[in-house]
């Protein structure tokens, strides 16, 4: 066995004998494994002991020499290799250091048992282990670094011995011990303290006044202080000969009980277990010069006090001084003062309330003298701020300090922070079945992970929750969950005896000022899943900095939570479920309905304003010669500056992507609040994003709540303009006929009123469905009409929008040069317009035409022009169109980058699944497969391209798909079916814009089907 000494020179004996440890640096690392013995110590750390801050550059080898040396000595399995470091494994070996804390252990067991005999035994063995300053051969940076809280462990220990013994009164004995420590400890005033306590009971009264004077002239001198408040307390009690100096004496009679006031844990403590282990870790942690500062924020009920009871309890035998606990917040949820609180912990830690001052400085002073040398553990629960915590700690680097606060305190040097927050699903079920027991959830999982979901996995509600169900569901958990669905009246039923998820919430809301109640209310009241801190501005009318200033008072008291940063760059904040609803009990109790109603209308207006003013910025919106801001009326709320405006929509594609869910709420709460005009002015300012986005679903949606708000309402104008943004959906969801009667019946209505400018926009849309519906005529009459009302209404948007429609039907009608015409004006008109994607469509089609038109080479760059900005905006579709496009041109350049451009484009629209473009996409392919040699694919693809496209109004596209089949048969040798597909393509130029007779297709798809029976 091995006997390791550190208590003095380093040592190491084996039966009896030294152990040689070859020079200063092996002994040193040697001290520096044995004093995190079982633990793993980096190279750095032991490299700082041998060296300090200017190691050789040779230093991890010479630790790792070091090592070997003591491997030697001591045996290969006592000190390993662990990662970066080395461990020492003490195992049935001893160490006067643990020995040393076994002891002093002990003994303050002993007289937290009022057995101070025993205990002063007990010091006294500990002591004794002392052999001269601890390290004392090691190198001078370890003896800097370890030898300070080392000797802090021992006069705290001598300081323990010393009040036993007085209270045994011994003191008489002790007068020479103790002037022979206040030599060596001069300025220690408790030191000073006990000896003039001893002299005063030994009757020696003049010389415990000379000593408190020398102390006086020392601190004077030295530090150019007084002596503290406790000392100077003594001084006064010994000049008025008080009776409580006396000595009590007797063995039943200790100065200082170790105080354990810890609460007890919870038997079904849940979960955490990740948390429990870093906050163990981190109190127990050796410290140098400070205690252990571990800081626990999270809302209210998310088990912040559980959590840390749990913790301090594992750890509350690494502290034998003992527990000190404090709730930090009074019955009404006040805070309670520091003053308080020091009182409470210094009469725990033995201080009669004579000797305590009232002064909170000189009180905090005394309570940081008490712990020095102490191993204490203190928990501060539901702290307010740092303020209130700050004079609770204690500077002994043997204590540690568990806070646990709403808002995180990070004003608190050196403190680790813990975040917590709610539950995983599979928490919440585990602690629901071990609160109401598993028997009695029974089998419905899905019921179960739903209760939880509507508890929002808060840890108070999941426990309020299942301590409800078992008191009085007998056993209907789906009932349960029933009840738990009303929102209105969720807080109600989660309330079990004296636990209330509401009285959780209240004691957050009741510390906020006036203003950042108010915007908790308010805020409440919105439905959206999240927002940027501008919301807040419209809400209060108040300025943005405000805004930013009440959402980080929020987010502080933990009544908002963080949920991410959003396309915009702004960081957007939600409320936890139940949060929102106490948030809505507060506004409904506290604002008056017209109040509650203007504060939204504010907020909705401003989401308006943004909305359409995005639009304009994206598509040259301000050149329509109309806009939906003039509908909502003069009362709409406008408080942001233009400014303010540019900040938010710095990317309106950005601002549209953080918004979109927040706006389709919008709509809907618009909608219900009885809103139309601003319901369907949102819709409207949200269409371009929809469109861009190809987001059909949000599209239908939004655009139908706000056409049921105007119908509701009566409002002409709103009905008119939905029906018109509603029907290119229809078109792009292939029904053109119900897009045409949209159309037609909006340009009824706003006709009807004399909005020109809103007219132009409708019959563009009339052209394009009735060119969708293969009603070329009818489409270059209403186009035609659309350009001139475009122009009498100054709506330039919608002459962009015509001139490319126009070019649009040419094109279907394979008129190539009248196609090329138009598009090229349509280009330059978007480009006026700074409408970059509207200039983007028009060149696409355009480089579709030039293709045909075999003018390539501009065909090539309006392709690459058109792409590029589909790209950067992210419209996917058209980028795969695109793609496919520019494909097909660069196989007619045989050029061959041709196929990487041919598979992208392809690949982006079978991942899209859109719907449509299947056509367009077989054909591109099949020109791919046909100039690579593959004729039989080609076939095969341009077959299945045909039956698809053969279902609709014949476009130019079949009779490019019927042309390329002839080649491709012919390719084959084929010569006979190609012959067929040439006269099928012959025949379907009198069908453009109109739907094939039945069967017309049948001779070419059995060319087809016959190819694929061929290969078989």
């Amino acid at each position: 066995m091995l006997d390791f000494r550190v208590l003095g020179p380093i040592e190491a004996w084996r039966d009896g004998r030294t152990v040689r440890l070859n020079g200063r640096k092996t002994r040193s690392v040697l001290a520096a494994l044995l004093l995190r013995v079982d633990q793993v110590v980096p190279t750095e750390r032991l490299v700082s002991v041998l060296w300090g801050e200017a190691p050789p550059a040779t230093a991890a080898t010479q630790v790792h020499k070091c090592v070997s040396q003591l491997r030697a000595e001591l045996g290969p399995d006592v000190i390993v290799r662990f990662g970066g470091g080395y461990q020492l494994h003490l195992g049935e070996n001893r160490l006067d250091l643990q020995a040393f804390d076994h002891d002093v252990c002990a003994a303050r067991a002993a007289l937290e048992a009022d057995r101070c005999p025993e205990a002063a035994e007990s010091f006294r063995t500990a002591l004794a282990l002392w052999r001269g300053e601890p390290l004392a051969d090691g190198t001078e940076y370890l003896i800097d670094m370890e030898a300070p809280a080392l000797a802090e462990r021992r006069i705290g220990a001598v300081l323990d011995l010393i009040e036993t013994d007085l209270s045994l009164g011994r003191h008489s004995e002790l007068v020479g011990e103790l002037r022979s420590l206040v030599a060596d400890h001069p300025l220690r005033e408790q030191l000073r303290g006990h000896l003039m306590t001893a002299l005063y009971r030994s009757g020696r009264v003049a010389e415990a006044l000379a000593t408190y004077h020398d102390g006086r002239v020392l601190l004077a001198e030295e530090l150019g202080i007084d002596p503290g408040p406790e000392l100077q307390r003594l001084h006064e009690s010994i000049l008025a000969g008080d009776p409580g100096l006396e000595s009590r004496g007797g063995e039943g009679t200790r100065l200082r009980p170790a105080p354990a006031q810890l609460p007890p844990t919870i038997a079904d403590f849940t979960g955490r277990l990740v948390q429990t282990q870093r906050i163990c870790a981190l109190l127990t942690a050796a410290h140098e010069d400070a205690p252990a500062l571990v800081g626990v924020s999270g809302k209210g009920g998310v088990g912040k006090t559980t959590l840390a009871v749990h913790a301090a309890r594992r750890v509350s035998d690494a502290f034998p001084d003992g527990q000190l606990y404090v709730r930090l917040r009074g019955p009404e949820a006040q805070p309670v003062a520091p003053l308080v609180v020091l009182k409470r912990f210094l009469r725990a830690l033995g201080v009669d309330d004579w000797l305590i001052p009232d002064d909170i400085d000189e009180c905090a002073q005394l309570f940081r003298s008490r712990s020095t040398g102490r191993r204490l553990l203190i928990l501060l629960d539901d702290a307010v701020d740092e303020a209130q915590v700050r004079p609770l700690l204690p500077s002994s680097p043997g204590c540690a300090v568990l806070i646990t606060s709403r808002p995180r305190l990070a004003g608190l040097e050196s403190a680790h922070h813990l975040a917590l927050d709610v539950f995983g699903s599979q928490e919440s079920v585990e602690l629901l079945e071990r609160t109401a027991g598993a028997h009695l959830l029974g089998s419905d999982h899905v019921t179960t992970l739903e209760v939880a979901r509507l508890c929002g996995h808060l840890p108070l509600a999941v426990r309020i929750a299942a301590a409800r169900f078992a008191l009085h569901a007998r056993g209907d958990l789906a009932w349960f969950a029933r009840r738990l669905t009303d929102e209105r009246r969720r807080l109600d039923v989660l309330v079990a005896g004296d636990l209330e998820v509401r009285a959780s919430l209240a004691i957050g809301y009741q510390g906020l000022h006036p203003r950042e109640q108010r915007a908790f209310c308010l805020l409440g009241l919105l439905e959206v899943a999240d927002f940027a801190a501008w919301v807040v501005a419209p809400l209060l009318d108040v300025s943005l900095d405000e805004a930013e200033d009440i959402i980080e008072e929020l987010v502080n008291a933990q009544l908002l939570d963080i949920a991410h940063c959003d396309a915009t760059g702004q960081t957007r904040y939600r409320y936890h479920d139940l949060v929102r609803l106490y948030a809505r009990e507060r506004a409904e109790s506290e604002h008056p309905e017209p109040q509650r109603l203007m504060a939204l209308v504010r907020a909705l207006s401003t989401w308006l304003t943004l909305a359409t003013e995005a639009a304009e910025r994206f598509r040259g919106a301000r050149f329509r010669g109309w806009s939906p801001l003039s509908f909502v009326g003069p009362d709409r709320y406008d408080g942001f500056h233009s400014a303010d405006v540019d900040l938010i929509l710095a990317s309106p594609l950005a601002w549209w992507e953080a918004e979109r869910a927040s706006l389709m709420i919008a709509i809907r709460q618009a909608h219900d609040l009885r809103l139309s005009q601003v319901a369907w002015a949102l819709a409207d300012g949200l269409t371009d994003f929809l469109d861009l986005r190809h987001r059909y679903g949000d599209w239908e949606e939004s655009h139908s709540v706000a056409l049921a708000a105007c119908r509701r309402a009566g409002d002409t104008v709103g009905v008119g303009v939905m029906l018109l943004r509603l029907a290119p959906l229809r078109i792009l969801q292939n029904d053109p006929v119900t897009g045409l009667d949209m159309a037609v019946r909006a340009r009824g209505l706003l006709q009807d009123l004399g909005h020109k400018a809103i007219e132009a926009e409708a019959a563009v849309v009339e052209a394009a469905a009735l060119r969708a519906a293969g009603e070329h005529g009818a489409a270059l009459v209403r186009v035609s009409e659309a350009l001139e009302l475009a122009r009498a209404g100054s709506n330039r948007v919608a002459e962009a929008q015509g001139t490319r429609e126009l070019g649009t039907i040419h094109y279907a009608q394979a008129d190539w040069a009248a196609a090329a015409e138009a598009l090229r004006d349509a280009v330059a008109l978007g480009r006026g317009l700074h409408s970059r994607r509207e200039e983007a469509l028009a060149l696409r089609y355009l480089a579709v035409v030039l293709r045909h038109r075999q003018e390539v080479e501009e065909a090539r760059r309006s392709a690459e022009s058109a792409l590029a900005v589909f790209h950067e905006l992210g419209d996917r579709p058209y980028e795969a169109f695109s793609h496919l496009t520019l494909g097909l041109i660069l196989l007619a350049l045989n050029d061959p980058a041709a196929r990487r451009f041919v598979e992208e484009g392809s690949r982006l629209l079978q991942e899209m699944q859109l719907g449509f473009g299947t056509g367009e996409m077989l054909y591109v392919c099949a020109a791919l497969e046909l100039a690579d040699g593959h004729a039989d694919r080609a076939v095969s693809r341009l077959g299945e391209a045909i039956s698809i496209m053969s279902a609709e109004p014949v476009h130019h596209l079949l009779l490019s798909t019927a042309e390329l089949l002839a080649d491709a048969l012919s390719a084959m040798g084929a010569e006979e079916r190609a012959d067929t597909a040439r006269r099928y393509a012959r025949s379907l130029v009198q069908y453009l814009g109109h739907r094939l007779p039945p069967g017309l297709a049948a001779p070419v798809e059995s060319v087809t089907r016959w190819n694929d029976t061929g290969r078989k």
